[in-house]
């Protein structure tokens, strides 16, 4: 059985990478809010586009 030490400083081992992680998701959410941005504005320059051409 490991002891309060091992414990202790698995805990604080475990609590280092859950930080890690939670910063890598915070850049990755801010990293899909800039795609879902530049994703809307290439579908308006589509969409701006398809109206301007004459219809068949």
């Amino acid at each position: 059985m490991a002891g309060w030490k091992e414990i202790l400083i698995d805990t604080l081992k475990l609590t280092d990478e859950v930080n890690r992680l939670n910063g890598l998701t915070e850049k990755l959410s801010e990293r899909t809010i800039d795609i879902d941005k530049r994703l809307v504005r290439l579908e308006t320059m589509v969409e701006v586009s398809q109206r301007r051409l004459p219809e068949n």
